[in-house]
């Protein structure tokens, strides 16, 4: 704190806060309790962090009121045992370990769309720190490299993120939707954008937080002050009388009562914190978090590291409590009563005099911080939340009984492009039966010990034109078959069930020469079964961690980023096939291999258990589908086996090798 006020790190540090003249006493501000509840943890992973650190604060969290969350690293191994997860689910590019059950266990969903320490440039989880626990959070496999794209595959444009965010909100009824932006310039006039999607949170993150999965050069240089980007969204916001209907976040570095109160005054109602956590836990700051060498055990995986860590929820409540009440004290001076009293009173904001040489000196145009208090934040419900949609609402209820009783039901009707997200909200509740059955294990047992699954079966038929999202979200015990075609992301993040798309029963267009599908199918799928007897657009199977599909072509960029799972294309592909792909199985007729991304893949000989594997596969699309395409290849199986060739990941090969000859090397016990 002396050395902020002698030698100003940030742009808040320049400021001071107005006292009030008739100052409130103490004991009339808000409890702590009431302030905890802002608090946030950032989004740090399974994976980027340690199982138990990440418990103990979700645990702290929890006890304080306030908000965990998962970050990108999908399910923490203490959730599966004792019921441990955070209320806030993250999705971002990678969608790794994105299930319904994941989703619905949550409070709230934050759509990722960029890291304040990295902006844009998507992550990745070095290969040392993927052990089996965070293969299998991850449903990727051990060892390898995992890469989170800079973009995510299903926004780009803000109609692309309205129906990200009307899906998560039909899985989970209820739930809030959480945007996160980094500061930037112009970011006001995109959080009008993300207000008027529907977002009922707007997160704007800081470039001066810490992250273990940036480039040295990113944390230096990249990101602006999260100072910047919160004042502009909220002036923007006020301006277009959208204020009242979302709330504004923020993070960044974020480390004292005083940090609190600024942030509160330039807009701000939540406040997370990450690195501040660890810190509590005995983070050291050794700037080694991807080297899986975590000297404190925290962002390790190690376990002769992990040994190490001795950190406690307690710390990271008390800690935070402290926080808490030193907020209190800036509050009292200020006389306010609330934080919800100084929301936007950026006329509370004033140059230091000891910086007044420096601001001088060096030109600074402070202006944009200063001025008249901004409008008075008064939360109202979103106008922009459309509910769940009739059509959901209809196939849930016509299914209720089946979800309930674990039974069987079977369902057919029409489908429409204004049908979006059909069957999430379906989907969502087999999710809750499941996660139910696992706690009513842990209430009964105090630790889970069995595998939970959905026992019952829905067969459902549509026949049309499904819009946006259809089978997005899909899990296990429901099956679809769907005559006629889908939109764009077809069984996106899908996790179990199965689907199978034919033209419509009336169509005469030939299936293998005509597109049936739009983009980025099965985007973070981790389970399930697509058959589409037709063609896909680009992006097919991206981040494809599990699923198995089979179709008669695709697009641009088809099984980009995949990390398990197996995927076959009996027709035409474009270019750039598998980049970015670390795990799985792809087969591709030979005459398509100039295709395909060679820095990447590389095809290998089949040998019998691939050919055996791939004959099963194509008979089961036939019965599904009648496939002509299928029908040829499997009536001249003899010749048509040689013109399939079988890709595979070439870190998968060089690890295979390694290990190969780690064997030949290492004497046999006894001998």
């Amino acid at each position: 704190k002396t050395a902020q006020e002698s030698d100003p790190v940030n742009i808040r540090h320049l400021f001071t806060h107005k006292p009030a003249s008739d100052k409130v006493d103490l004991e009339k501000v808000e409890h702590r309790s009431e302030i905890l509840k802002r608090f946030g943890s950032g989004a740090m992973s399974f994976g980027a962090i340690s199982a138990e650190s990440q418990r103990d604060i979700f645990l702290a969290m929890r006890e304080i009121g306030g908000r965990c969350n998962s970050g990108e690293g999908g399910e923490n191994p203490y959730y599966y045992s004792l019921g441990i997860t955070g209320t806030v689910k993250q999705v971002a590019s990678g969608r790794f370990g994105v299930t319904a059950e994941y989703l619905v266990v949550g409070d709230e969903y934050q759509i990722k769309i960029a890291q304040g320490a990295k902006p844009g440039e998507g992550g990745q989880l070095m290969g040392i720190k993927v052990n089996e626990d965070i293969a299998f959070a991850r449903h990727s496999e051990p060892g390898f490299d995992l890469i989170s794209p800079p973009p995510l595959h299903d926004i780009y444009s803000i109609e692309d993120l309205k129906q990200l965010i009307y899906e998560l909100k039909q899985i989970k009824p209820g739930a809030k939707v959480n945007v996160k932006l980094v500061s930037g310039a112009n970011i006001g006039t995109i959080a009008v954008g993300v207000a008027k999607a529907g977002a009922d949170v707007i997160h704007i993150s800081g470039g001066d937080g810490g992250t273990g999965a940036a480039t040295l050069t990113s944390m230096k240089h990249a990101g602006l002050p999260w100072e910047i980007g919160l004042l502009e969204v909220h002036r923007t916001l006020c301006e277009h009388g959208l204020r009242d209907y979302v709330e504004l976040r923020t993070d960044g570095g974020l480390q004292t009562g005083a940090d609190i109160i600024s942030a509160a005054l330039m807009g701000a109602e939540g406040f997370d914190f990450g690195k501040l956590l660890l810190i509590a836990e005995g983070c050291v700051m050794a700037r080694i978090c991807e080297k899986n060498t975590c000297p404190t055990g925290i962002a390790t995986h190690d376990p002769k590291f992990k040994a190490k860590y001795k950190g406690d929820k307690d710390h990271v409540v008390k800690m935070l409590e402290y926080l808490a009440e030193d907020v209190r004290r800036h509050l009292a001076e200020l006389g306010a009563e609330s934080l919800t009293d100084i929301i936007g009173r950026i006329d509370l904001l004033t140059l230091k005099e000891s910086n007044q040489q420096l601001v001088d000196s060096r030109k600074i145009d402070l202006s944009y911080f200063t001025g008249d208090s901004l409008h008075a934040y008064k939360s109202k419900p979103n106008p922009f939340n459309e509910g769940i949609s009739d059509f959901n609402e209809d196939i849930l209820n016509a299914c209720k009984k089946a979800v309930e009783t674990e039974g069987s039901h079977s369902h057919s009707s029409k489908i429409t492009t204004h049908n979006r997200a059909a069957l999430a909200t379906l989907s969502g509740a087999i999710a809750q039966t499941i996660s139910a059955k696992r706690m009513k294990e842990i209430e009964e047992k105090g630790k889970a010990e069995s595998e939970h699954h959905f026992n019952g079966k829905i067969d459902l038929e549509f026949e049309g034109s499904a819009g946006q999202g259809f089978g997005v979200f899909l899990t296990e015990g429901i099956h679809v078959k769907l005559w006629g075609e889908a939109n764009d992301s077809v069984c996106k993040t899908m996790s179990g069930g199965s689907m199978v798309i034919n033209p419509s029963k009336i169509s005469t267009f030939d299936p293998s020469d005509n597109a049936i599908i739009g983009n980025c199918a099965l985007y973070g799928a981790t389970g399930g079964k697509l058959y589409v007897n037709g063609l896909a657009g680009d992006r097919f199977a991206v981040r494809n961690s599990g699923a198995t599909a089979v179709v008669e072509g695709t697009g641009l960029h088809a099984c980009e980023y995949m990390t398990n799972g197996t995927v076959v294309i009996l027709g035409p592909v474009s270019s750039n096939v598998g980049a970015g792909m670390t795990g799985g199985v792809l087969y591709l007729r030979e005459e398509q291999v100039h295709q395909i991304n060679d820095e990447y893949v590389t095809p290998v000989k089949l040998d019998k258990t691939s050919a055996s594997d791939l004959k099963a596969l194509l008979q089961d699309y036939h019965k599904e589908t009648s496939s002509s395409t299928a029908k040829a290849y499997l009536d001249d199986w003899a010749n048509e086996l040689k013109q399939f060739v079988k890709l595979l990941p070439i870190g998968v090969l060089a690890k295979r090798k390694e290990l190969a000859e780690l064997k030949k090397q290492t004497p046999k016990v006894g001998k």
